[in-house]
């Protein structure tokens, strides 16, 4: 617990405490200031600090109106940028109407979930970086992409759907390479980076901003930009939760679309990249052990926050012999969640892609793996941005109706 933390725990009741520590922690706030007690001893957790929290979560317990009184009292010592979420019992919109006009972001009545607090958090980052004029006012959609099991494929998607967005869909598109050690993207696109996810997972201390972003961004062919992992074999440095928060928010404010490669790892800041994303993708094959980890980690990410409806299934090698095969019903029936596309099993067009350094998009115009691609980045797109389906449409009927224009 830190006092330098920009999170601070108010707990009126000492028997919510550990379920607020763990809130915290998934949120990427590890080290959250901590103060269980009365008023008294929440003022004095701020007057301890040099710098005020950016945010403070308030667990009011039990206790009825009479706690306005106190969160008045505690606003008197908090800077007018500090953004604070309450949780407690009472279910009123008159208490919930007090609250906001005291400045509260939000109130949640008993139980919350993670996702929805993060929501709200992820909000008013993006509200502050547009009030303050740091970019045009939009908001970019973040989607992981992970194995199920090691060797599923994830790379091959998370590359292939972010080269569709920025190509087919002409969408500015950011694709990071977030396994620090065994990361290839840059390497399978022939490419060169003197800077990348390096930057910011050694020297989380310098904190991030739009100039070092830019260092980190290579351009590949047009509106994909990558963010590349180390060329060397590295040591896994203690990466922060709230460093990937910071990253995604500052990624947010630049790109339509975040497309992020995380590595086939259970810890506090892979679960932290998948609960600040939009949209979580993972990558399995039909086969025993992809299934039994499919399962184990589908339960986790739940855990964490993600909700069903944000998570997407998408089978790599489809069509594959293996000795273990498992059919898509099962698949379907063991995990309880439906799969959500299908990409073809083709050696020949991804020797072709490899040998050549170059996606497989590119590799095989026009082919099926293309096709299942631009499929899997249309449903993304209509779902998250549907004016681009939208525009896709009419310059496809404008292209046809010239076309017949030109015949004639």
């Amino acid at each position: 617990m830190s006092i330098s933390s920009p999170f601070l725990i108010v707990c009126f009741d000492p028997d919510e405490l550990t379920g607020l520590i763990d809130l915290a922690q998934t949120l990427g706030y590890p080290d959250a200031q901590v103060s269980a007690g009365g008023i008294e001893d929440a003022i004095q957790a701020l007057q301890q600090r040099s710098v005020s929290p950016k945010y403070i979560l308030i667990d009011t317990g039990k206790r009825g109106k009479d706690v306005l009184q106190d969160i008045d009292r505690l606003a008197e010592h908090c800077e007018g940028d500090v953004h604070v979420v309450v949780i407690g019992s009472i279910n009123d919109i008159v208490f919930y109407r007090e609250l906001k006009s005291r400045g509260v972001l939000e109130y949640f009545p008993r139980p919350v979930s993670v996702a929805d607090v993060r929501a709200v958090m992820m909000q008013s980052s993006s509200a502050g970086k547009q009030k303050s004029g740091s970019g045009e006012n939009r908001s970019g959609t973040v989607i992981s992409v992970m194995s199920s099991a090691s060797g599923d494929g994830a790379t091959t998607v998370a590359m292939n759907l972010a080269y569709s967005l920025a190509h087919e869909y002409k969408q500015p598109t950011v694709l990071v390479d977030m396994d620090y050690q065994f990361g290839l993207i840059s390497k399978s696109l022939d490419m060169s980076a003197a800077f990348g996810i390096k930057e910011l997972f050694d020297h989380p201390e310098r904190g991030l901003d739009d100039m070092l972003i830019s260092k980190m961004l290579v351009s590949y062919k047009g509106k994909l930009n990558i963010i590349a992992a180390p060329n060397d074999l590295r040591l896994l440095p203690m990466v922060r939760p709230e460093t990937i928060r910071e990253l995604v928010n500052v990624l947010r404010s630049q790109f339509a679309f975040i497309i992020i490669d995380v590595p086939h790892l259970w810890t506090d800041w892979t679960a932290a990249t998948l609960t600040y994303s939009d949209h979580s993708v993972m990558v399995a094959q039909l086969w025993l052990r992809s299934l039994t980890h499919a399962s184990r980690l589908l339960t986790a990410w739940h855990s964490v926050g993600v909700s069903e409806k944000d998570i997407s299934i998408v089978i790599n090698r489809s069509g594959a012999k293996f000795k273990e095969a498992i059919t898509t019903q099962d698949f379907e029936r063991i995990c309880r969640h439906k799969i959500d596309a299908h990409i073809n099993n083709d050696i020949r067009a991804v020797s072709q892609a490899e040998n050549e350094a170059r996606t497989l998009m590119e590799a095989e115009e026009k082919g099926l793996m293309q096709q299942q691609f631009n499929q899997l980045a249309a449903s993304l797109c209509k779902r998250f941005r549907p004016e681009v389906l939208q525009q896709e449409m009419e310059s496809a009927a404008a292209k046809k109706g010239l076309k017949l224009l030109l015949k004639k």
